[in-house]
């Protein structure tokens, strides 16, 4: 084995990460035992970041010859690891480079990441990792510019990155960008979504990790001011639509934030989790929500910081958000298909299938019942999903999180018209979609409908609900260039305690703005604990009937359809306000298919309707009751 000579070592320890890293993210729920494993290649780096603990100014011939590398492979496939990462010192001054992430794969890996500076990436070395099975390339970017150079201590280096970064992508190597969180880039990190974004670097992901040990401490952040940076990083990665995840392995607690609701998608709690190496508990973890399953502070970061710093969380809502039910591997693949069927007006029941490609989202509106800190599902298993429904002759709906962010969604829509699917939907903000060609791509695809979130008629409403910012007016350009296409587009407006009263309002801009499009009704509901189970987030039916009423006189005046009101998301029939004898020709709801989610009414024993309505959201009935509902008797006058 050969190394390629490092530029600019440093005689610093070493810290051998691979057991101690593994502890760690099971602490945090990111891994189950032996399904991830960090398999050092090499100890030495061609540049030298002052907080980098993994770096040895010389190689350890018995350490870094191939032989040990390939067996230390072995070693973790043999325990059940099912992602290998590659990892330094800076792997790719290995010459063997592509031969290692060959073996992991020929011996059953079923991912191997690598993670690297890509400064000494070359096409040529590019195209042999994807040859060889490359899963991911992770690049670390510590800053977006050349003041990067300043903190890797490798003039020139940010340059060289970005066009080993290119050629990775080139290669067909989905791309994640690393981002250390340091003393040195605290108002320097808000800009790397922005700039990833300008330089057109398909990145699936921000990761960002906030070291609280380093061979020079002065390196590191202080927690107010990495907290702050994070929560900056956070919003410029939503208005980039690049979905942000926080490294377990380098976390600060979720109480280190002014608004810890604001970041809980970046962690996932689990009670297993509640013992890590290197924690302890301070006062304040006594009357936390979350003492249960976070393992405290970091007792690197206690030796810096006083206990004071740190206070309880006391909303459920908060402890909801940063909990993962169970390891996220088994949450991913429960949460990754969701099989419906639709009625068709005429009776018929058709298979039609949620497929989740993306579980992050660049908004996050609080009634937002998807986990989305989970990282996207694997590739392959998303394609057996697409296979299932479009072979069923059935109806794919592709959602997320935010599916739009995922650098795979036309293939997959392509995947599924070419194998028989009935129709495609796309479930989205569309945010992303005002980008040149995005949508154009999608229409040549063979998208059908694109199932377009909106959820309010300004900015002042919409992005308060999604709390992101800048995207109503984003979102509003994605419907304009879906107007342009042939793709039929249906907004969904979900009704909830903040825009109550906007509904009226909303259907008007429709009839100004998006004439050909349909508008489909949801009302809020709490059927995840994600979502808070409370009267300042579900109103009472009868107090959005009125508005509801309202609209829909907007929308027939300009002869815009609206839909929903049947589904699992809408409203009980006997409430509906338009004419219920419309949903007599509705296929009944196969015995079953709520889920257990609703409950009936008293009423409901004598509705002719009953088995074509789900009745009232079980949550809704425990806030506000039962006693709204009606029966519905066929042939009786309609008031």
């Amino acid at each position: 084995m050969s190394v390629v000579p490092a530029r600019g070592l440093m005689g610093e320890r070493i810290v051998r990460r691979g057991r101690r890293r593994a502890q760690e993210e099971r602490a945090w729920g990111t891994m189950t035992t032996m399904r991830v494993a960090r398999v050092l290649t090499n100890e030495t780096c061609n540049q030298g970041c002052g907080f980098c603990s993994a770096r040895r100014p010389v190689e350890r011939p018995d350490f870094v010859r191939s032989a040990a590398v390939l067996a230390r492979i072995d070693e973790a496939l043999a325990k059940g690891t099912r992602e290998v990462v590659l990892t330094g010192g800076e792997p790719t001054m290995r010459r063997d480079l592509a031969a290692l992430v060959r073996h992991a794969r020929a011996r059953g890996a079923e991912r191997v990441v690598l993670e690297t500076n890509a400064s000494l990436v070359t096409e040529s070395l590019a195209r042999a990792l994807a040859d060889a099975g490359l899963s991911v390339a992770r690049v670390h970017v510590p800053a977006f510019g050349p003041e990067a150079d300043g903190i890797t201590r490798d003039e020139g280096g940010f340059s060289a990155a970005l066009t080993g970064a290119r050629a990775l992508a080139a290669a067909g190597i989905p791309l994640e960008i690393t981002t250390p969180v340091v003393r040195n880039n605290l108002d320097l990190v808000a800009a790397i979504p922005g700039g990833v974004r300008a330089a057109n670097l398909p990145a699936s992901r921000l990761l960002a990790s906030i070291p609280v040990e380093a061979p020079d401490p002065a390196t590191l952040a202080p927690l107010e001011g990495a907290a702050r940076a994070l929560e900056r990083l956070d919003q410029a990665a939503r208005e980039a639509g690049i979905p942000l995840s926080l490294d377990p392995g380098a976390a600060i607690p979720p109480c280190s934030f002014e608004r810890p609701a604001r970041l809980a998608h970046l962690y996932a709690l689990n009670p297993g989790g509640v013992n890590r190496p290197g924690h302890e508990r301070v006062p304040a973890c006594g009357a936390c929500v979350v003492s249960d399953r976070c393992p405290g502070v970091p007792r690197a970061l206690l030796a810096r910081e006083t206990t004071s710093a740190f206070r309880p969380l006391t909303e459920d809502r908060v402890r909801r958000k940063l909990t993962v039910i169970s390891s996220v591997r088994e949450q991913i693949d429960r949460e990754l298909v969701t099989r419906d069927v639709h009625r068709a007006p005429d009776g018929r029941l058709v298979p039609s299938h949620i497929v989740r490609i993306q579980f992050q989202c660049n908004q996050a509106c609080d009634f937002c019942f998807v986990s989305t800190h989970l990282p996207a599902p694997e590739d392959e298993a998303v394609r057996r999903a697409i296979l299932e429904i479009a072979h069923a002759g059935g109806v794919l709906q592709v959602s997320g999180g935010e599916p739009t962010l995922n650098g795979r969604l036309h293939a997959y829509v392509a995947l599924a018209k070419r194998e028989g699917a009935m129709a495609v939907e796309l479930q989205t903000n569309a945010v992303r979609l005002g980008e040149p060609g995005r949508a154009r791509e999608l229409e040549e695809a063979g998208l059908d409908v694109a199932f377009v979130s909106l959820h309010g008629s300004r900015a002042e409403i919409s992005d308060m609900i999604t709390r992101a910012p800048g995207t109503f007016e984003k979102t509003a350009r994605g419907l304009d260039a879906l107007a342009q296409t042939k793709i039929r587009v249906r907004l969904n407006f979900v009704f909830c305690a903040p825009n109550l009263a906007d509904f009226p309002d909303f259907v008007r801009l429709v009839a100004a703005r998006w004439p050909a499009a349909e508008i489909n009704v949801s009302v809020v509901g709490a059927f995840t604990d994600l979502v808070p189970r409370t009267e300042s987030l579900i109103p009472r039916y009868t107090d959005l009937l009125p508005v509801m009423r309202e609209g829909l006189g907007i929308a027939r005046a300009a002869g815009i359809p609206v839909l929903g009101f049947e589904s699992m998301c809408g409203i009980p029939l006997c409430l509906a306000p338009v004419d219920p004898r419309g949903f007599f020709d509705l296929a009944e709801i196969p015995s079953g298919h709520d889920g257990g989610e609703f409950v009936r009414a008293e009423a409901c024993g004598r509705c002719e309707l009953s088995a074509r309505c789900f009745g009232l959201r079980r949550s809704y009935a425990e806030l506000h009751g039962t006693s709204e509902a009606r029966a519905i008797v066929r042939g009786a006058e309609i008031g």
